[in-house]
């Protein structure tokens, strides 16, 4: 009995998968989920630009600092853009 209940299940997420009917929550805690982690990265790449800085590694502390002001842009659009329909 519970394998025909998976594979129900199974068809459905293939249906919805297949044509895009993906719900509004889904999408959302998906692009919620890539948010945090993008800013998880933004944090650790801040953390070693000041750590490369503080040891004299200058020209490193540099270019992760332009690589964070990067992704900072990226987030601050991905933030601002329309909702997927």
């Amino acid at each position: 009995m519970a394998d025909l209940h998976y594979r129900e299940k199974l068809k459905q997420i293939e249906q919805a998968a297949s044509s895009n009917a993906v719900s509004k929550d889904a999408k959302n805690i998906g692009m919620g989920c890539f948010i945090f982690a993008f800013f998880l990265l933004i944090v650790f790449l801040l953390f070693l630009s000041v750590s490369l800085w503080i040891n004299k590694i200058i020209v490193g502390a540099l270019l992760t600092g332009i690589l964070v002001i990067i992704c900072i842009f990226v987030l601050y659009k991905l933030w601002t853009a329309p909702k997927i329909p």
